[in-house]
């Protein structure tokens, strides 16, 4: 029976969504000790400081295709089976260090009385351009049409409880504090609708 030494991984951390995914091979037999299963694996890499012991509770083992695998499956198995031999069939470690997604609502002043449009959007979905502040949130949203360019100046965030936030404030401050978590917590995008539509008046009068 051939037996494996060595694994192919491909770490895929949440916060660097946008970036490509670094691959690594390991070897499974380390100062006479033998990694046997994905938890060994899993305990080693934190061992030797390639991901912070901060995101121990953030990590799970996918196989190349995505389908989420034990901590307990045998590296011996997923070898046998082609997981892993090759760059190409690497497993995936998932680092869930932040959330893969923010949600936010459409609110209009002059709407007092209709309900909010929630969104969602997915860091993952949006690699064309980073989303690392409100600008770059704000920016995405007007860059794909959800609202008409009119309305550019004359939108501000509001946090769920509020309170105004700024453009330069970052994504993954808010949502560690709960903003922006959830439907039921979504920021707030207020568009003075009323006041563009008076500017344009006021434009085509001149």
């Amino acid at each position: 029976m051939t037996t494996h030494n060595e694994l192919w991984l491909t770490y895929h951390q949440a916060s660097r969504c946008s970036k490509p995914a670094t691959t690594q091979l390991v070897e499974l037999e380390f100062q006479n000790e033998k990694l046997t299963d994905l938890e060994d694996v899993l305990e080693h890499l934190f061992r030797q400081g390639f991901v912070e012991a901060q995101h121990r509770s953030l990590s799970y083992w996918e196989n190349h295709s995505g389908q989420r695998l034990n901590p307990s499956h045998a590296v011996e198995e997923l070898l046998t089976e082609g997981e892993g031999k090759c760059p190409q069939s690497a497993l995936r470690l998932i680092i869930a260090d932040c959330p893969p997604h923010l949600w936010f609502s459409y609110v209009y002043t002059h709407r007092s009385a209709a309900p909010a449009v929630t969104q969602r959007v997915k860091f993952s979905h949006a690699q064309e351009a980073k989303l690392e502040i409100i600008a770059h949130l704000t920016n995405h949203i007007f860059r794909n049409g959800y609202l008409p360019a009119r309305y550019r100046t004359v939108v501000t965030w509001q946090g769920t409880c509020g309170r105004k936030i700024e453009e330069h404030e970052n994504l993954g401050v808010l949502l560690t504090a709960g903003e922006g978590l959830s439907e039921t917590s979504p920021l707030r995008l207020i568009i003075d609708a009323a006041c563009a539509h008076t500017k344009t008046c006021h434009a085509a009068c001149h």
